[in-house]
C-alpha cells in the first residue's frame, strides 16, 4: 500500500514538469508547486537541557517545513484541483554547540474542493519517509517508521491551515503521537491567472 501510494505521487510529481502543447483547453493543467510552513503539536520525543539553565521539548509533530511538487487542475471538472509534494521537515534545537534534530520527510497526495477561486478544502492521504530523531553524537540516533494517514487543509489563496494524524514507532515499538496543527504558504509557477 505504502510503495503503492508512493509510486503515485512520485509519477503526480515528475508529470508537473510536463509541458503541454497550446490548444483551446488542455484536459489537465499542470504546474510547479513551492510549499513552506510551521506545524505544532505531537508527544514529547526529547527534553534537552543548556548550560545556561533553560531546556526546551521536542515535540513529534513540531517543524519546519520546505517542499516541492505539482498542482494539477482539470478542464471538465474546474472545482477539482489535485497537489502532490515531498517536503523536508525538520525540528532544530535552539542549542549553538550541538545539531540535534527530528527529520523527516512527507510525501502527500490531496485531491481538493475549489469552493471558488480563493478558498479550497481538501482531505488526502501523507506518510513520512525516513523519520529520524539525530543525536549529534551526544545520544544515539533514533530511527522511527510512520503510519500513512490522512491530511486536511482548508486554504485561502496562498495561505492555509493544516491538521496530519500521525504516529511514529520506534524499533522498540514504542508509539508516539505526531499529530499536528499547522500553517502553511504556497504558490506556484507559472502563477495563476
Amino acid at each position: 500500500m505504502k510503495k503503492a501510494f508512493l509510486a503515485l505521487c512520485f509519477a503526480l510529481l515528475f508529470s508537473a514538469t510536463q509541458v503541454f502543447p497550446q490548444s483551446a483547453e488542455k484536459p489537465i493543467t499542470a504546474k510547479f508547486l513551492i510549499d513552506a510552513g510551521f506545524d505544532w503539536g505531537g508527544d514529547e520525543i526529547l527534553q534537552v537541557f543548556f548550560t545556561n539553565g533553560n531546556d526546551q521539548t521536542m515535540r513529534a509533530g513540531q517543524g519546519i517545513n520546505l517542499g516541492v511538487g505539482g498542482e494539477f487542475q482539470f478542464a471538465n471538472v474546474k472545482q477539482l484541483m489535485v497537489r502532490s509534494a515531498i517536503s523536508l521537515k525538520w525540528s532544530p534545537t535552539a542549542a549553538d554547540d550541538a545539531n540535534i534534530m527530528f527529520l523527516r520527510f512527507p510525501v502527500h497526495l490531496t485531491p481538493f474542493w475549489k469552493i471558488n477561486e480563493d478558498f479550497r478544502f481538501g482531505v488526502g492521504i501523507t506518510t513520512h519517509l525516513s523519520p529520524k530523531l539525530r543525536g549529534d553524537e551526544f545520544f544515539p540516533d533514533v530511527s522511527y517508521t510512520s503510519s500513512t494517514n490522512a491530511r486536511f487543509e482548508f486554504g485561502y489563496k496562498w495561505f492555509a491551515l493544516t491538521y496530519t494524524p500521525m504516529n511514529y514507532t520506534d524499533r522498540q515499538g514504542e508509539v508516539f503521537s505526531g499529530n499536528s496543527v499547522g500553517v502553511s504558504f504556497s504558490g506556484t509557477l507559472p502563477s495563476r491567472k
